[in-house]
C-alpha cells in the first residue's frame, strides 16, 4: 500500500479520507497550535462522513479547555456511549503540539509530545474506519499518515560510504486529500496554504515558517516528513547539571538507520558523530574547534541539510559537517532527542 501524502495547512473544520482505512501499527500524526482562547477542540476517526443521518464515530477525542478535561467516546447509530474522562489537558492553550494516535488491534493509542497520554479500546470494527475529522479551536499545521511496514518512495541503495549528492524528494508539496465519495460538498477536496493569518504563527512546512513545537518532553521523537536538502532543523534546550550524555537523531523510520547520531558525552569531553546502517555502526567523528555545550546552560543546535552533508552550528558558530551516509534523503523522517536535557523548542 503507498503511503498517503501529508497535507498542510488545512482549513478547520476538516473532513478527509483515510487512505486504505486504518490497520494495526499504522499511525496519525497531528502537528499544530491552539490559540490561547481555546474552549474546545476535536478529532474524530469516523466510519464514513455523512451529516444526516450522522455518520458512526469509533474514535471521538475532545480536548476541552472549558471544563479542564479530555473526553473519548463512540457515537453509534447517532447515540453517545459512555464517556470516558482523564482529568488533565496535555496541550497548553497558546501552545504548539504534536498528536500521534497510534491503531493497535485491540485500541487506540494517544501520545502527545513524544509521551503517552491514553489508550482507548475499540468499541466498533476498526476495518469499518475511513474518515478523519478535526474540528474546534485549533490550528493545524500538517497531518501525516504512516502505514505500519511501508517502504520510502525511494528504496535506499547500497551503502557506500562515499556517495555524496543531491537526492530529492518526490513527496508533492501541496498534495490533496481524496473525498470519500459519500461525503457531501462541506468536504475539502484539495488542501491549499491559507493566505489570510498571517499573523498568527500558522507554521507550513512546505514554505520558509516551519512546524514549531514548544516545550516537548524528552524522551522526544516526532515524524518530520522526509527531509530535503536546504531544510533547517532547529533544537533549543538546556544540559541537565548533572549531565551524563544527551543524544540527537536523524532517522529512517522504515529502516530503522540513523542517518545522524549526534552524542555529546560529557564522561569522554566529545561530541560523537556516526551513522548506523543496518544494525551496524560507523567510523565514528570526534573531531572540533570548540567544546559548545555546558552543563546547566541553554544551547542552540541548527541542523542545516545540504545536498552533501548535514552542517551543525551550535549557538551560532560552526561545529562540524557530517557527510551524507543514508541516501537519499527522503527515506529520513524521524527525529529523536534523549538522554540528560530538556527541551523547550524543536522546529523544522
Amino acid at each position: 500500500m503507498m503511503e498517503q501524502q501529508p497535507v498542510y495547512n488545512p482549513i478547520i473544520p476538516f473532513t478527509g479520507s483515510i487512505l486504505g482505512g486504518l490497520q494495526d501499527g499504522k499511525l496519525v500524526i497531528i502537528q499544530g497550535q491552539v490559540p490561547g482562547h481555546a474552549k474546545r477542540f476535536g478529532v474524530d476517526f469516523m466510519c464514513g462522513c455523512c451529516e444526516k443521518p450522522r455518520s458512526d464515530v469509533a474514535f471521538h477525542f475532545n480536548v476541552r479547555y472549558d471544563e479542564s478535561t479530555v473526553v473519548c467516546n463512540t457515537l453509534e447509530r447517532e447515540r453517545w456511549g459512555t464517556e470516558e474522562r482523564k482529568p488533565h489537558i496535555p496541550i497548553n492553550a497558546g501552545s504548539y503540539f504534536e498528536l500521534i494516535v497510534k491503531t493497535q488491534s485491540y485500541c487506540f493509542q494517544v501520545s502527545v509530545n513524544g509521551q503517552h497520554f491514553l489508550e482507548y479500546n475499540h468499541r466498533l470494527p476498526l476495518v469499518r474506519v475511513d474518515t478523519l475529522k478535526i474540528s474546534g479551536d485549533v490550528h493545524v499545521n500538517a497531518i501525516t499518515f504512516k502505514n505500519p511496514n511501508v517502504p520510502p518512495a525511494y528504496p535506499p541503495p547500497a551503502y557506500t560510504p562515499s556517495q555524496a549528492f543531491a537526492a530529492y524528494s518526490a513527496v508533492s508539496v501541496n498534495p490533496a486529500f481524496t473525498m470519500p465519495a459519500q461525503c457531501g460538498k462541506n468536504i475539502a477536496l484539495n488542501v491549499v496554504p491559507r493566505q489570510k493569518n498571517r499573523n498568527r504563527h500558522t507554521h507550513v512546512k512546505s514554505t520558509s515558517t516551519p512546524v514549531t513545537v514548544s516545550n516537548p518532553v524528552v524522551p522526544y521523537q516526532a515524524y518530520i516528513g522526509s527531509i530535503l536538502p536546504q531544510q533547517l532543523i532547529k533544537v533549543i534546550g538546556t544540559v541537565k547539571v548533572k549531565s551524563h550524555r544527551f543524544t540527537v537523531n536523524l532517522i529512517a523510520s522504515y529502516s530503522d538507520n540513523i542517518a545522524l547520531h549526534i552524542n555529546q558525552r560529557f564522561d569522554e569531553n566529545a561530541v560523537v558523530r556516526n551513522s548506523r546502517i543496518n544494525l551496524n555502526w560507523g567510523t565514528e567523528e570526534r573531531g572540533l574547534p570548540f567544546l559548545p555545550f555546558i552543563p546547566g546552560q541553554t544551547f542552540e543546535m541548527q541542523i542545516h541539510i545540504q545536498p552533501t552533508c548535514y552542517k551543525v552550528l551550535v549557538n551560532g558558530r560552526h561545529l562540524f559537517n557530517f557527510n551524507h551516509r543514508v541516501q537519499p534523503l527522503n527515506q529520513i523522517d524521524k527525529l529523536e532527542v534523549t538522554g540528560d536535557v530538556t527541551l523547550s523548542l524543536v522546529q523544522y
